[in-house]
This record gives structure tokens, sequence and C-alpha cells, in this order.
């Protein structure tokens, strides 16, 4: 007799924030059934970002023909320049996998910093399969987030080189800024899958969830 899963198979999506001095990525399984609004919660909370800038995503990187984000007043200059849709009005499945070519696309989060992270679609193993339970789950994470406001990946080679060198005339200062107690040391290797997957089964299970873009900054 044929087994007939539980929940609709997962999509499976590899996030790389790029222009980094180290590796960081995640690769995460989703519902077939999200919209873009849902998925920079993912990618907020997988990633480790703290929701605390704007963001869009958009079929190519420069010059994109296709814009999704979180509507701007009128007078705002990516408002004039990309004729963009809301959110939560913009389903995965739809829009960003083009009919099943599984395109490449890009998520940009924070219009100053400019974090820009590559996100391609990828195939479940039978192990994805095995663990997926129908909610969003990170089944893979390397590297620590940077921290907001360090200056984009830029700033962020800065913030290693100072943060690692206890010689370097900027460190304490530094260390006061991310907030690192005496014996606490900075790690940009350590991330907590563990962590991360408890916060996506909370945000999961919450209201924001549901969320729409007009409901975003209230």
């Amino acid at each position: 007799m044929k087994t007939i899963p539980l929940h609709p198979p997962p999509l499976k999506l590899k996030i790389n924030l790029e222009n980094m001095p180290h590796s960081i990525y995640r690769r995460v399984l989703v519902p077939e059934n999200i919209n873009m609004l849902q998925l920079h919660f993912i990618i907020q909370v997988t990633m480790g970002w703290e929701f605390a800038h704007l963001f869009q995503f958009q079929d190519k990187q420069y010059d994109p023909s296709f814009v999704a984000n979180i509507p701007y007043d009128d007078d705002n200059f990516f408002a004039r320049h990309f004729d963009a849709y809301p959110a939560d009005n913009v389903m995965l499945q739809e829009s960003f996998e083009m009919a099943g070519q599984r395109k490449p696309f890009w998520y940009w989060y924070d219009f100053g910093d400019d974090w820009w992270h590559r996100i391609t679609f990828q195939k479940p193993t039978k192990k994805d399969l095995q663990v997926w339970k129908g909610s969003p789950l990170c089944v893979e994470a390397c590297g620590a987030c940077p921290p907001e406001d360090v200056g984009g990946p830029w700033g962020y080679a800065e913030f290693l080189e100072i943060i690692t060198n206890k010689k370097h005339p900027e460190h304490m200062e530094m260390r006061e800024w991310m907030g690192l107690s005496s014996r606490e040391k900075y790690d940009p290797d350590t991330v907590d899958l563990t962590a991360i997957n408890e916060a996506l089964e909370g945000l999961f299970y919450s209201g924001d969830w549901s969320l729409s873009t007009a409901d975003y900054f209230n």
C-alpha cells in the first residue's frame, strides 16, 4: 500500500549572503504555498537579522523586471523606480519559481548596508523529507549573521579585523558596541541551528505568520 504524506512536499532553498569575507548561508525547507512576506520572515529568523530595515525580493540583482516588497511612500526612491508588488500578494511558487524553471532570485535587505542574498532552489533529499513536518525548517546553517548596521560586507570585514585583534586601537570600543562581556569572544562561525528552528516554529504558529504588508509596521 502506498503511503500518503501527511504534508505536501516542501520547497528547499539555499540562502547565500553574498560578498562576505567567509561563507554565510542557510538551507531551509519551506511550505510550497508561502508568500514572499512569509519568506522575508523566514530569512530574518534563519539568518539572524533583527527586522530592523526595509527589504525587497527581485528576479535579478540589477535592472529587475519583477519586485516584491513592502509598499513605500510615493516620494521614496525605490517606489519611483520599481513597479513593485506587495510581498504578501506574491506567492513564491507562482512567481519566483518561474513555472518550474526555478531560477535564482535575490533578497535585498537594508538599502544602506546593502545585504544581498542570492536564493536558489534545491531538490529536497530523502532525509529532508523524513524530517519535514509542514512548518519551516532550517536543515543547514553556516556562519554567524553579521551585526546590524555594521556597514555592509566591507564594514563587516573591517569589523572582523578589529574584533579579532586585541592589539587594534579600536578593539575595546568595538567590543563595547557589540555588548560583549570581558569573558566573551566573538566567533564568526558560531550558529545555533536548534535555536533557529525553535524560533521558526514559534514564528509559524504565531499571529505574525499571517500578517499583511498593510499591518507590517503596526
